[in-house]
C-alpha cells in the first residue's frame, strides 16, 4: 500500500466535501405538495383524472428536482393505482413488489396516507402530544420509500452498478445496513444455495420489516442480524467474501466518533476473508448543470483515504450517474508506516495524516447521555450531594470532575459542575453572582432549592437506574427518563455548557477574547449567538459607543439572552431572529463577524445555495476592512481526547472561505482541540448569484427547525425558559444508518 496519491484532497471550489441532513425545508416543491394532494384525494373519491395529472407533474418534476428522491416511487404507485386489478395480481407475484405494495396498500393505505400527510405539511405534528412513535415511523417509511423504490432503476442504474460488483454463486456477503433489504434479496438471488447473504441493520422497524419477508417467503439463505455502534454485528468466524455499505458510510465518516468508528471498521476487517473485498456505494456532489442527488453526499476521496490507513486499497471505483458512486477495495494489511505528502502551504490542497475524518457532526445535548460509567459515579455522587446537603459527598464528586474532564467531556458539562459544586461549598448563604449573566445562569439553576439542577442530574445522569457497581458497559447509557420531557433536557443542557462561567479552564476564554481585539465603539455580530455568552463579554467591550447584534435562528437559545436583555435593561445589544440562508443583518452595518462553534454546522449540514447565501448575507453585511471572525473545535489526532460534539479541521474552512473571497489574516490556538481564525474580505470581491432551487418559501420558514441544528439547538416560537413550559419541540433524532 505505498500509492499516496489520494491522500491529498483538493478543493476546487466552495463546496464542502460532505453534507448530512434532512433536506426537508428547502426541497418540499409546490409541484410536490400538489401531487400529494392529488394522490390523497384520490384515494378518498377514486377518480383516475386525480392520478393522471400526479403523473404529468412528477414527469415534469423528476428530471429537474427530485434526483434520488421520493418522486420516481410515489409515480410508480399512480401509475399502479391505474393498472387493471388482473394485471396488477401478476406482478404481485414478486416478493419485493408485492412486499413494496402492500406496505403502501394495507390498512386503506394507512401507511401511504400518514406518509403523505406528514412528509408535505399536509398535517402537522401535534406540539401537544408526543410525537416520538410517529416521527419514528415516518422515518422508517421515508428509508422504505427511498430504498425499497420498486422504480430505483430509474435513477440509480442499479443492474449496471451490481454487474461490476463480481458477486458470484458460493460467495458469503454481509449487506451493512441493510435498511429493508434492497440489495439483501439481490444479493441472496446471486449467490444462490450455496451461499450466505448476512443482512445487517440497527432500526427495529427495518428489523422488523426483514424478518417478516424471510419468513413469508421462505428465504433460506438469508440471516437478519442487529447490528450497533460497536460493529456489523457478525461472529468474525463467518469470514465473509464481500461487506457491502450502501448510502450509509458518509454517516461513518462524519457522524460517528473516533472510537465509534474504529470499532466499526475494525469489525469489517474481522468478519471479511484474507484480501476479501468492502464495496461502498455512496452519493456525490455533482459539478455544473447536473441535478444534485437529494439527500447527504460525500467527497469519495475522503472515504478512500480515510480507510487507507484501515488497510483497504482501492482496487476499482466507477459510476454511471454523476450523482453515485461505487468504490472497491481489498483488505490489505494496515500500514506500519504512515507518509507525509508536503503540500507547500496551498489551501487549495489538504494532506489526510491520518484515519481521523475531517469534520465531525456530533449533536451533544441528546436523549442518550453518553457518560461513561466513571461520569456517572461522580454524577449521582453529586445529585446525592445536594439533596442531602452532603458535602463529602460534594467534595468527592468535584474530584472526580476535576479528573474526567480533561481526557472525556472536554467543551461538555463537567467543568460547568465543577463551578457550581464551588458554589455550593462557599460560605454565602446567599447564592449569587457578580457579573450579570453569571448571576442569571446561577440563579436558574439555583432557584427552589437547585430544583433544575437536581432535575438535570437525575435524569441526564439516567440515576432511577440503580447504580450496578458491576456494570462493565463504559459507553452510551439509554436514556430512560420518559417522563422527562427530553428538549426542555436538552435545551437546559446547551444553556448549561454555553453560559459555563468555568469554560475558560479548557477554552482559554480569556486569552481568545483578547486576540479577537473587539474594540470600544465596534458593531458586532455574534451570529448563531445562543444563550448570549459571548454577547454579553462583546456587549463589555464596545461600550456604550458600540452596539452587538445577537443573532439566532433558534428562538429557545434567544430567549435567554432576551430576557437577560430586558431584566438589565441592556442598551447596546439587539436580538435578531435570523434565517438559514441570511444572517438578517444590514448592509456595511457591522465591524465584526463573529461565529463561535458554529461553522461546522454551515459546512456539513447546509445544502449548497443555501450556504452561498449565508456568506453572500455576510459580506453584505461587514464595513469595509472589516474582519470575520471563525472559532470551531479541531479535530484531533489520535492519543488526543477530541472536543466532546462536533469539530471539523480548520484548513477546511480556510480553504472554503477562501474561495468565497475571504482571506486569512490570523490564527491562534491554546488547546488541540479549539481554534480562532481571522479572514478579511479580498478587496474586488464579487459574490456570485446563488443558485435558487425552486422551493416554497412559507415551507422554508415553517421547518427550519429540522435542518441545521448547531450542537442541538432548535427553533421554536413560544418557549419561555424563565417559565419553564415544555414543548414537544421537533428533537430530530440522528439516524445513524442513514438519512
Amino acid at each position: 500500500m505505498t500509492n499516496t496519491e489520494n491522500l491529498i484532497i483538493p478543493i476546487e471550489d466552495q463546496r464542502s466535501l460532505v453534507h448530512l441532513g434532512s433536506l426537508d425545508s428547502f426541497d418540499i416543491t409546490e409541484g410536490g405538495i400538489e401531487c400529494a394532494k392529488l394522490i390523497l384525494s384520490f384515494l378518498e373519491n377514486g377518480d383516475n383524472k386525480l392520478l393522471e395529472k400526479a403523473i404529468t407533474i412528477y414527469e415534469e418534476l423528476i428530471p429537474n428536482e427530485n434526483f434520488g428522491g421520493e418522486y420516481t416511487a410515489l409515480e410508480w404507485l399512480c401509475r399502479t393505482l391505474l393498472t387493471p386489478k388482473d394485471t396488477r395480481s401478476k406482478w404481485e407475484e414478486t416478493p419485493f413488489v408485492s412486499s413494496f405494495w402492500h406496505m403502501m396498500s394495507d390498512n386503506d393505505f394507512d401507511n401511504l396516507k400518514t406518509y403523505l400527510n406528514y412528509k408535505y405539511h399536509i398535517i402537522e405534528y401535534d406540539d401537544n402530544k408526543d410525537n416520538t412513535e410517529m416521527k419514528s415511523r415516518m422515518r422508517f417509511l421515508e428509508d422504505f420509500i427511498l430504498f425499497n423504490n420498486p422504480d430505483r432503476e430509474r435513477w440509480e442504474s442499479t443492474r449496471e452498478n451490481m454487474e461490476r460488483f463480481d458477486i458470484k454463486k458460493g460467495m458469503k456477503v454481509a449487506d451493512v445496513g441493510c435498511g429493508s433489504g434492497y440489495f439483501t434479496f439481490k444479493f441472496a438471488d446471486i449467490v444462490g444455495e450455496e451461499g450466505y447473504v448476512y443482512a445487517t441493520e440497527t432500526n427495529p422497524r427495518h428489523l422488523e420489516f426483514l424478518h417478516d419477508y424471510v419468513e413469508r417467503y421462505n428465504i433460506n439463505n438469508v440471516e437478519v442480524v442487529e447490528s450497533s455502534f460497536e460493529g456489523i454485528g457478525l461472529d468474525p468466524k463467518i469470514n465473509v467474501d464481500v461487506v457491502y455499505i450502501c448510502s450509509l458510510y458518509h454517516n461513518v465518516y462524519a457522524a460517528y466518533t473516533d472510537a465509534e468508528r474504529n470499532r466499526f471498521v475494525h469489525s469489517i476487517r474481522n468478519a471479511l476473508k484474507p484480501h476479501g473485498k468492502l464495496i461502498i456505494v455512496d452519493n456525490d456532489l455533482v459539478h455544473g448543470s447536473d441535478l444534485p442527488y437529494h439527500g447527504p453526499y460525500i467527497n469519495k476521496k475522503l472515504i478512500i483515504s480515510q480507510l487507507w490507513y484501515y488497510g483497504f486499497k482501492l482496487i476499482n471505483t466507477f459510476q454511471f450517474t454523476p450523482q453515485r458512486y461505487v468504490l472497491i477495495f481489498e483488505m490489505k494489511d494496515i500500514p506500519k508506516s504512515l507518509p507525509f505528502i508536503n503540500t507547500d502551504g496551498d489551501p487549495s490542497k489538504i494532506f489526510v495524516d491520518s484515519a481521523a475524518s475531517l469534520v465531525r457532526y456530533r449533536i451533544i445535548g441528546t436523549s442518550t447521555s453518553g457518560y461513561t460509567k466513571r461520569g456517572k459515579i461522580w454524577g449521582r455522587l453529586m445529585y446525592e450531594g445536594i439533596t442531602e446537603n452532603n458535602k463529602d459527598k460534594l467534595i468527592k464528586a468535584y474530584i472526580g470532575f476535576s479528573k474526567l474532564w480533561p481526557i472525556e467531556r472536554i467543551g461538555d458539562d463537567y467543568t460547568a459542575f465543577l463551578w457550581f459544586i464551588s458554589v455550593m461549598l462557599s460560605d454565602n448563604k446567599e447564592v449569587s453572582s457578580e457579573d450579570k449573566l453569571t448571576d442569571m445562569y446561577l440563579k436558574f439553576f439555583s432557584e427552589n432549592n437547585w430544583e433544575r439542577m437536581k432535575k438535570y442530574l437525575y435524569y441526564k445522569f439516567d440515576l432511577e437506574i440503580p447504580n450496578d457497581p458491576n456494570c462493565q458497559n463504559d459507553s452510551n447509557f439509554e436514556y430512560r427518563g420518559k417522563d422527562f420531557p427530553i428538549p426542555t433536557l436538552n435545551i437546559w443542557n446547551e444553556y448549561l455548557i454555553f453560559n459555563n462561567p468555568n469554560r475558560y479552564l479548557w477554552e482559554h476564554t480569556y486569552e481568545m477574547l483578547e486576540f479577537c481585539n473587539i474594540k470600544k465603539g465596534d458593531n458586532v455580530a455574534d451570529i448563531g449567538c445562543g444563550p448570549g455568552f459571548f454577547t454579553w463579554e462583546f456587549s463589555k467591550a464596545v461600550g456604550s459607543e458600540g452596539k452587538v447584534y445577537a443573532t439566532e435562528i433558534s428562538k429557545n437559545s434567544l430567549s435567554f439572552l432576551e430576557n437577560f436583555v430586558e431584566k438589565y435593561n441592556i442598551k447596546n445589544i439587539e436580538t435578531v431572529v435570523a434565517k438559514m440562508n441570511d444572517a438578517c443583518l444590514e448592509e456595511n452595518s457591522v465591524d465584526v463577524v463573529f461565529m463561535c462553534s458554529m461553522y461546522h454546522a454551515v459546512y456539513i449540514t447546509d445544502i449548497e445555495f443555501v450556504k452561498d447565501e449565508f456568506v453572500a448575507s455576510i459580506h453584505k453585511a461587514l464595513r469595509k476592512g472589516g474582519r470575520l471572525i471563525i472559532v470551531d473545535n479541531n479535530v484531533t489526532p489520535e492519543g488526543v481526547p477530541s472536543y466532546y460534539g462536533p469539530g471539523i479541521k480548520p484548513e477546511l474552512i480556510i480553504a472554503q472561505l477562501g474561495k468565497y473571497g475571504f482571506r486569512l489574516v490570523s490564527r491562534w490556538s491554546a488547546i488541540m482541540q479549539r481554534f480562532v481564525l481571522i479572514f478579511e474580505q479580498e478587496e474586488g470581491y464579487v459574490a456570485p448569484e446563488p443558485r435558487k432551487e425552486i422551493g416554497n418559501e412559507r415551507k422554508q420558514e415553517k421547518s427550519l427547525r429540522n435542518l441545521r441544528r448547531q450542537d442541538g439547538r432548535g427553533a421554536d416560537d413560544t418557549w419561555d425558559p424563565m417559565r419553564d413550559e415544555r414543548p414537544d419541540d421537533d428533537m430530530r433524532e440522528r439516524n445513524t444508518e442513514r438519512d
